[in-house]
């Protein structure tokens, strides 16, 4: 058996619900809302949709860890301290004190964003954050002969970024984003940093960026804590980008 304390929220209240069921071999955290939605309580609202660790609808705190669903086996969070009554957030699963398996699994909506209800979070303001540096290329309609051709070692640092699929694990791990909701957040700034490394971007386009994310909102109100980094299901590291955008600024400036 597992049990599964989940946060619900509607318009007017919060308050959790605990549900017994059988864990079956291989079970995700994502299969067990299922269970719980199909045999118990019909009500339960979640968001998922590719359950393949692609999409990124899934994201939620599971023990107080922002990650996947679909992703979270429950036999290795059943094996988890579940931090419940900590209003912090953490970034790897800890294992109970026991040693041994404590059926409970905590499941809570990811943090700093608004609940429109119990698991689903409104990302319409993460999204926003996102459009906000223009992650798109803005090359020239001419096109050289041949294509644009990328040398094999730029294309691996920029696909280090590529790989974000916009989750908001990391704005929900992010302490910068819990008290400051005009913060771009790591996986804006992580594609900020992908966009300006891609060499089939103008240069008035690139500095236009640089410009835009030289603010507190921006890369200054980094904390550096790495916490994006560690919750990261993609292995993206927003931190890393930071850094780099911080340097190339201060280069631009000495210029």
């Amino acid at each position: 058996m597992v049990y599964l304390k989940i946060k619900r929220q509607d318009e007017s209240r919060e308050w959790y619900d605990t549900f017994d069921i059988e864990q079956t071999p291989g079970m995700t955290v994502l299969e067990a809302l299922f269970y719980v939605q199909e045999h118990m309580d019909g009500s339960l609202c979640f968001r998922y949709a590719c359950r393949g660790a692609v999409c990124g609808s899934c994201g939620m705190l599971i023990n107080r860890v922002p990650r996947l669903a679909c992703r979270t086996q429950v036999g290795i969070a059943k094996k988890e301290n579940t931090r419940e009554g900590s209003g912090d957030i953490f970034v790897a699963g800890q294992k109970s004190e026991s040693g041994e398996e404590n059926e409970e699994i905590l499941i809570e909506p990811l943090p700093n964003l608004k609940v429109i209800r119990d698991l689903i979070v409104d990302m319409d303001s993460f999204y926003n954050l996102v459009d906000s540096i223009k992650p798109w290329i803005s090359s020239p309609e001419e096109h050289p002969e041949g294509g644009n051709l990328m040398d094999p070692d730029m294309r691996g640092k920029i696909e280090k970024y590529t790989n974000c699929i916009l989750c908001a694990c990391c704005h929900g791990s992010c302490p910068v984003a819990a008290r400051d909701d005009t913060y771009l957040s790591p996986a804006t700034l992580a594609k900020a940093w992908r966009m300006h490394l891609d060499p089939r971007e103008d240069d008035a386009s690139r500095q236009e960026r640089l410009d835009f994310v030289d603010s507190e909102s921006g890369v200054w109100g980094c904390d550096l804590v790495y916490k994006c980094v560690a919750v990261c299901p993609k292995k993206v590291p927003p931190t890393l980008g930071i850094k780099a955008l911080r340097e190339q600024i201060e280069k631009k400036k000495e210029n």
